[in-house]
């Protein structure tokens, strides 16, 4: 019997960051993708205390497994909207694609048995936190 894409995700994520601990390298090699793909990217974190920053994407990113397992807002998530809205760093819509294409270009890299199910796994995992980030940003006031 295939694996579920949760059981897909979840061993991925556990061959490149353990049990959820910080990888610096992991981190570090996205931003580098990151920023190379777009000038305005690198234009919104020119004045960024990227250390701070990296813990930041950690945090976020178990944020968005959280979500994505149980299907309810928590701190985190509302404080993910609130700092990514209108509001404060304004971030348009089009730069989550490219922020996840970044990421799963990284995990190609760092996860010796990606293939497309792996690929499809991180995609839908996160996919849930990305549309609420996406949705308030399209409403301010919240849903």
């Amino acid at each position: 019997m295939s694996p579920t894409y949760d059981e897909t995700f979840a061993a991925s994520f556990a061959r490149i960051l353990g049990d959820g601990a910080y990888n610096a390298d992991f981190i570090g090699r996205f931003y580098e993708l990151f920023f190379a793909t777009s000038d305005d990217i690198k234009q919104r974190f020119a004045h960024t205390d990227m250390s701070h920053q990296k813990t930041m994407l950690h945090d976020s990113l178990r944020a968005l497994v959280d979500f994505n397992q149980h299907r309810k807002l928590s701190p985190q998530m509302t404080t993910l909207a609130r700092v990514h809205g209108p509001q404060a760093a304004d971030i348009p819509p089009t730069l989550y694609v490219l922020w996840l294409n970044a990421l799963l270009d990284t995990v190609r890299e760092w996860d010796p048995k990606f293939d497309a199910q792996v690929e499809l796994a991180w995609r839908l995992t996160l996919a849930p936190g990305i549309t609420y980030l996406k949705f308030c940003n399209d409403h301010p006031t919240g849903p």
